[in-house]
C-alpha cells in the first residue's frame, strides 16, 4: 500500500482520538497521548513535550508552570528537537518540543508535518484552556478573585446533594470601615487592597470551604461547623499592609458578622436567606458585631421590616401624631417652651416610639420624619399665632443621619418661612455625634441655622463619647443634660457622686454662657435639687407628660400653678 495512503489514514485516526470532547487538562492530555502514539511510527517521533508557562493574572491569580510528557518512546530518541511556540491570550506560553526517533535530525518535510502536529495538539490544548478560563470568568469575582454568588450556590447545591449542608455555617460578613482606605490611597490602590483581603480570607478557607463576593465590600463564607469560630476570628483582625508610591501602610480590618445554622435547611435560597438575617440583626447590634441566627432574631427582622415598609404610606394617611411636652422655667413655673415628639397610632394601636425610631434611623428614613414633624409644629405655631395667643419656642428632634446631608440649613429655613413663623421660635435639638470627624459638619449647621435667627440644642448631653469635645467644638445655645445624671431623692450608693457630677456639668455648662435643661424630671424633690444647682428650666412628668396638641394648648392658656 502507498506510504501516503497509510500516513493519511493514520492522521485521520489521530484527528478522530484528539478531537474526542474532554472537560479538563488530565482528559485532553491522555487523548494527546494516545493520539500520537498512533501515528508516532510514521512520523519518527521519539519524544513529546509539552511546556505552559503563564504569569500571575486575574485569571490565573498564581500564574501556571507546567510540564507534561505526551509521548515517549524510552530508547534510541534522538537529541535534535525540533520545537514549536504558541501564545495564550493570558500572556502565557505552550511549548511543544518534538524528539525524533533515532540519531538522524528531521527532516525538512517531517518539520513540516510535526509543526501540523504541535498545532493540532495546541488547538486541543488551548480549547480547554479557554475552557477554563471561561468558566473561571463564570464563577468568579474578577475584581477580587475570589467567587461570585452563583458560584457559590452551585457549591451550596452540591452539599445538599452529599447531604452535607447540615456539617457547615454560613457567614455573611461586611469589612469595617472600609472607606478610610480611600481616605489614605487612591481608589484604584484601594480596589488592589480589597483584593488583598479577599485572597487573605480565601487563604483561611479549605478545600470543602468556600468564600465569594456579593459586592461592594460584602462577602459569604459556607465554612465548616468546627472551623466557623476560629473563621469569625480571623475576619474580626485581618492585617494587610500595603505599599505604593513610597507610602506604606498597614490597616487592620474588622467586620460586622452574621452567623447562619444550617440545620432544616431545604432549598439553596434558605441558606442565603439565613446568613442575610443574621447580617441584619449583627448591623442593628452596632458595627463590628458577631449575631447568629435564630428563629426569634428573624421574627424580629421581619418586625423591623414591616415597620419600614408601612412608614411611608403612614406618614401620607396623618398616622404620626405630634405631642408635646412643656419646658418650664424653675423659677417662676411659666412655660417658656416645648418639645415637639413624634407618636404612630397604626391599626388602632399605639407604636411606642422606641420600636419604629431606632429602626428608621437606621435605615434611613427618620429625616423624612424629622422634616415631617418641624412641618407640624410650624402649623401650630402659625395657627396658634393666628388665635392672637402668644407663642413659645418649639424644640423638633434631628438625627444625627441629617449630617449627610448637604443642604440641610436651607431645608429647615424653608420650611419655617413657608408658614411664615417667626425663626426665633424654632429651636433645632441635635442629638450628640459618636463620631469627633462630624463635629466640623454639626458646627456649620449649628452657626448656618444661628445666623438664620434659628436656635440649636444638644439633646442626652453627657450620654455620648466626646461630651467635653461637643461643647468645646460645636457653639450651642441650650445643653440638654440627660436624665440619667439627676439623682434620684432615695438614697443609694453612688448618689453623692451623682450629685457631684450634675452640679458640675450645670455650673460648667453655665460659665460657658449657655442655658441648661433638665429632662426627665419626674418629683417635686429633684424639682427642689435642680432649682438649688442652677438649673434654668426643666421637662417632666413632675409638670407634664407629652399632650395632644388641643391639650398643649390648654395647657398654655392656664399655665401652672
Amino acid at each position: 500500500m502507498d506510504k501516503g495512503i497509510v500516513l493519511d489514514g493514520r492522521m485521520a485516526q489521530f484527528l478522530d482520538r484528539l478531537h474526542i470532547p474532554v472537560t479538563n487538562i488530565e482528559e485532553c492530555e491522555e487523548n494527546v497521548k494516545k493520539a500520537l502514539a498512533m501515528i508516532a511510527d510514521d512520523v519518527r517521533l521519539g519524544r513529546a513535550e509539552l511546556l505552559q508557562d503563564a504569569p500571575p493574572s486575574k485569571l490565573r491569580s498564581g500564574g501556571a508552570h507546567h510540564r507534561s510528557v505526551l509521548y515517549d518512546r524510552g530508547q534510541d530518541v534522538g537529541e535534535d528537537m525540533q520545537t514549536v511556540c504558541f501564545h495564550l491570550p493570558d500572556r502565557g506560553m505552550v511549548t511543544i518540543s518534538l524528539y525524533p526517533w533515532g540519531e538522524e535530525a528531521f527532516s525538512e518535510e517531517e518539520k513540516r508535518m510535526h509543526n501540523l502536529l504541535a498545532k493540532e495538539v495546541f488547538a486541543q490544548y488551548s480549547r480547554v484552556i479557554m475552557q477554563g478560563f471561561l468558566m473561571h470568568v463564570m464563577n468568579t469575582d474578577m475584581a477580587t478573585g475570589v467567587s461570585n454568588v452563583e458560584s457559590f450556590m452551585q457549591f451550596v447545591v452540591g452539599l445538599m446533594q452529599r447531604q452535607v449542608l447540615e456539617k457547615y455555617r454560613v457567614l455573611f460578613f461586611n469589612i469595617h470601615n472600609f472607606k478610610y482606605v480611600n481616605k489614605v490611597f487612591p481608589y484604584a490602590e484601594g480596589d488592589v487592597i480589597l483584593r488583598k483581603y479577599a485572597q487573605h480570607v480565601k487563604q483561611a478557607t479549605d478545600e470543602n470551604e468556600l468564600v465569594a463576593r456579593l459586592g461592594g465590600d460584602n462577602f459569604v463564607a459556607i465554612i465548616r461547623k468546627e472551623h466557623a469560630q476560629a473563621f469569625v476570628e480571623m475576619l474580626r483582625n485581618i492585617k494587610i499592609i500595603h505599599v505604593a508610591k513610597g507610602k506604606k501602610k498597614e490597616f487592620v480590618f474588622g467586620a460586622t458578622i452574621g452567623v447562619g445554622t444550617l440545620e432544616g435547611v431545604d432549598v439553596p435560597r434558605e441558606v442565603m436567606a439565613r446568613a442575610s438575617i443574621a447580617y441584619q440583626a449583627a448591623r442593628l447590634r452596632g458595627v463590628g458585631t458577631v449575631a447568629y441566627y435564630s428563629d426569634e432574631i428573624q421574627k424580629q427582622l421581619m418586625e423591623t421590616q414591616s415597620i419600614i415598609s408601612n412608614f411611608v404610606p403612614a406618614l401620607e394617611k396623618g398616622e404620626f401624631i405630634v405631642y408635646y411636652q412643656s419646658k418650664v422655667n424653675i423659677k417662676d413655673k411659666t412655660i417658656c417652651g416645648a418639645e415637639a415628639l413624634v407618636r404612630w397610632f397604626h391599626d388602632g394601636r399605639l407604636i411606642p416610639p422606641m420600636q419604629f425610631i431606632p429602626q428608621l434611623e437606621r435605615e434611613g428614613s427618620v429625616c423624612k420624619l424629622d422634616y415631617y414633624v418641624l412641618e407640624q409644629a410650624c402649623k401650630f405655631l402659625k395657627g396658634w399665632i393666628e388665635k392672637g395667643e402668644k407663642p413659645v419656642c418649639i424644640s423638633v428632634n434631628f438625627s444625627r443621619r441629617h449630617l449627610e446631608e448637604d443642604n440641610l440649613v436651607e431645608q429647615i429655613v424653608e420650611i419655617v418661612d413657608r408658614y411664615g413663623v417667626d425663626h426665633k421660635y424654632i429651636e433645632i435639638e441635635l442629638t450628640e455625634s459618636e463620631d469627633f470627624q462630624n463635629y466640623e459638619i454639626m458646627s456649620n449647621i449649628v452657626n448656618g441655622l444661628r445666623d438664620n435667627g434659628i436656635g440649636t440644642s444638644i439633646d442626652d448631653f453627657g450620654t455620648g463619647f466626646s461630651s467635653l469635645n461637643m461643647i468645646k467644638q460645636v457653639d450651642l445655645n441650650v445643653i440638654k443634660i440627660d436624665k440619667s445624671f439627676i439623682p434620684l431623692e432615695s438614697e443609694y450608693p453612688d448618689k453623692k457622686k451623682d450629685m457631684v457630677m450634675f452640679g458640675s456639668i450645670v455650673k460648667l455648662v453655665k460659665q460657658l454662657g449657655k442655658k441648661t435643661i433638665a429632662e426627665g424630671v419626674e418629683t417635686t424633690e429633684q424639682l427642689e435639687y435642680l432649682k438649688q444647682v442652677g438649673c434654668d428650666i426643666v421637662q417632666g412628668y413632675v409638670f407634664d407628660k407629652p399632650l395632644p396638641q388641643a391639650e398643649f394648648e390648654q395647657r398654655l392658656k392656664q399655665g401652672y400653678e
